[in-house]
This record gives structure tokens, C-alpha cells and sequence, in this order.
């Protein structure tokens, strides 16, 4: 199984050069109309109002902006295609980024959806898009050729509703299974709930998927990636690096 790496960034989305040559439901809601102005925009001629020149690099790397106009991005996942899917903490959309030129650098944004609660959390998996908002997670089906009418189904619903650290960063593991935190619902307390402060995983095939704790102790961790040798898990949280 192939892993989708996500990362997290703040204020841009950059790419940085070398120069040198952790419920089964089948619903479906169908978000935006063909071709409708809100989900396809060209984004080639948006400028970001970035300081790069600040960024210190190693020797022979260089930096630049990949893309603009993408408001309060946060998590990413690209598809085997090379098309960057964009999740969002502080607002309610989900994005797509491609490069329809093939010159380097973003020149379409489609919005995928509107209206989540805190979609922060993308995974690609098998030609799908997975998007974590805080009690649940949906699947885009086949989304590389449903970009101009994407809709999506609910694998799980049954996630704690508490925003306090309740937004996700997801990423599909070695065993193909999808791996879901569940933050601590609070900055120094012990809940009740074991679901709390962990990191669960959910077989996506399953018809009825259920959650399973595969970690707990997790305060709230800000993502995480598998050893490409030995498989073990690594995570970072907002407190240290394991």
C-alpha cells in the first residue's frame, strides 16, 4: 500500500526546489454544481504577500510560492496525479490545486466542498479523497474525474463533537488501514471517554467501519508518518517529536 504523506503549513504553500541539479453510512451530498464559479478558479496570476527572502535554506535550495489564493490552508495530500488536495482548520471548504500547464506551478483551484466543520485532515487512497472534519470522516469517490461535480459519502459519523482539539490530521498507514486522532478535549484533564487523547484507525473496507484505539496518550498530535523500514509510527504533537 502506497502511504499519502500530509503535511501541515500555516500561512503558504510553497515547494522547495534543489537547485543543484495515528458507521458504514452511504449518503451522498452533492455540493456543487458543473462548472458552477465557485468550484473551478484560475489562480495563475494570484500573488501571496510572503516574505521568502526571511526563509534561511540550506546551501543550493530555493524557495517560491506553489500557490496562492488558497485561504487558511492547512493539511495536504497529493494524488498519485500530482493533484494537491488542501484542508482547512479555519474555515469550511476543502480544495484542489492542479497544474493544468504542467509549467511548476498551480494555476487551478477548485473548491471541493463548503460547509464542513473544520475539514482539516485530506488522505488519498486508491483514487479517492478522504476528509477528516472533527466527528467524521467522508470519501470523495474517483475524485481525479469528478472535480467539476464532486460529491461525497460519510464512512463514519460517530467521532466526539468537541472542537477543543478535535481537528484531524489522517493519513493511511503500511497496513492500509486509515489512521484517525481524537485530541484531548481539554489542555490538563483526564476524560472519562477512552476515545480521548488518542489516535484510532478504521478499516475503510469494512461495511460497517468501526473505529479501533491503536494509541492512546496522544494529547493532540499534529501529524505522523511510518518508517519506510521497519513500519514503526512516529508523530509529533504540539508539545514534542516522538
Amino acid at each position: 500500500m502506497q502511504t499519502t504523506r500530509v503535511f501541515s503549513f500555516v500561512i503558504i504553500l510553497a515547494t522547495i526546489y534543489l537547485s543543484a541539479s495515528c458507521n458504514g453510512k452511504t449518503e451522498e451530498k452533492n455540493d456543487l454544481q458543473s462548472n458552477s464559479s465557485l468550484s473551478k478558479e484560475d489562480i495563475s496570476d494570484a500573488k501571496a504577500d510572503v516574505k521568502l527572502e526571511k526563509i534561511k535554506l540550506p546551501k543550493n535550495f530555493t524557495i517560491e510560492v506553489w500557490a496562492a489564493n488558497v485561504p487558511n490552508a492547512r493539511s495536504l495530500a497529493i494524488s498519485d496525479e500530482g493533484i494537491v488536495f488542501v484542508g482547512n482548520r479555519q474555515d469550511k471548504k476543502v480544495y484542489a490545486l492542479v497544474d493544468e500547464n504542467q509549467d511548476g506551478k498551480a494555476d487551478t483551484k477548485y473548491t471541493l466542498t463548503d460547509g464542513l466543520n473544520m475539514p482539516n485532515g485530506v488522505a488519498y487512497h486508491d483514487g479517492d479523497l478522504y476528509v477528516a472534519e472533527v466527528s467524521r470522516i467522508i470519501r470523495f469517490k474517483d475524485i481525479q474525474n469528478t472535480l467539476n461535480n464532486p460529491s461525497y459519502e460519510v464512512v463514519y459519523d460517530q467521532y466526539p463533537s468537541e472542537n477543543h482539539h478535535g481537528w484531524k490530521f489522517i493519513a493511511f498507514g503500511p497496513d492500509g488501514m486509515l489512521y484517525v486522532p481524537v485530541g484531548a478535549p481539554c489542555n490538563i484533564c483526564d476524560p472519562e471517554e477512552e476515545i480521548f487523547a488518542s489516535i484510532t484507525r478504521i478499516d475503510i473496507k469494512s461495511p460497517n467501519p468501526q473505529p479501533e484505539i491503536y494509541a492512546h496518550g496522544v494529547r493532540n498530535t499534529v501529524g505522523f508518518d511510518w518508517h519506510p523500514v521497519t513500519g514503526e509510527m512516529g508523530l509529533r504533537t504540539m508539545e514534542e517529536i516522538c
